[in-house]
């Protein structure tokens, strides 16, 4: 009966440690091997006994896990891990982010070559922006034609850019 009992505490104590300690499974199946002997041998002694064993190894395994993952965070290697949570919400995360569906129709100036993937300086702030066909240099003026969820498709503009001082010219 002892033998037993040390096996089924050898079981879980494995299970704890294939949580701490990455092997891929080798020591997980040897918890499950020492699950098994404890089981075969609580069988042996009664019928009792051993439904006891199966029921302590299918409570206390699930248990122990959970209690391993659970200190984990708070062992010096478990914390470098587990990424820490994010200080904000989902909503205020998508609260932050623009709303880039505002810049169709925009026009603005290329501030990197655009081949076809590149930056441009859209209302004052740069984007990650992929033209439409072709290359352009640094300095070309670009027109929001499309967004694609964060991607933003622009094309060549051939006027002045939107909010250009129009003095001079008679009314």
């Amino acid at each position: 009966m002892t033998a037993a009992i040390l096996l089924a505490v050898a079981s879980l104590a494995l299970l704890v440690l294939e949580v701490f300690f990455v092997s891929f499974g080798a020591i997980a199946l040897l918890a499950v091997g020492c699950g098994v002997g404890s089981v075969l041998l609580s069988f042996q002694e009664s019928a009792a006994l051993g439904w006891s064993m199966v029921s302590v190894l299918l409570v206390g395994g699930p248990f122990c896990i959970w209690g391993a993952f659970r200190l984990l965070p708070k062992l010096p290697f478990g914390n470098r891990i587990i990424l820490d949570r994010p200080n904000r919400s989902d909503k205020e995360r998508h609260a932050a982010a623009p709303a880039l569906t505002e810049l169709l129709g925009c026009v603005g100036e290329a501030t990197s070559p655009l081949r076809p993937a590149g930056t441009a300086l859209l209302n004052g702030h740069p984007y990650s922006v992929v033209l439409r066909g072709g290359m352009l240099d640094p300095g070309a003026l670009v027109r929001v034609e499309e967004v694609q969820g964060n991607r933003i498709l622009v094309i060549p503009h051939t006027g002045t850019p939107a909010g250009a001082d129009d003095a001079g010219q008679g009314t």
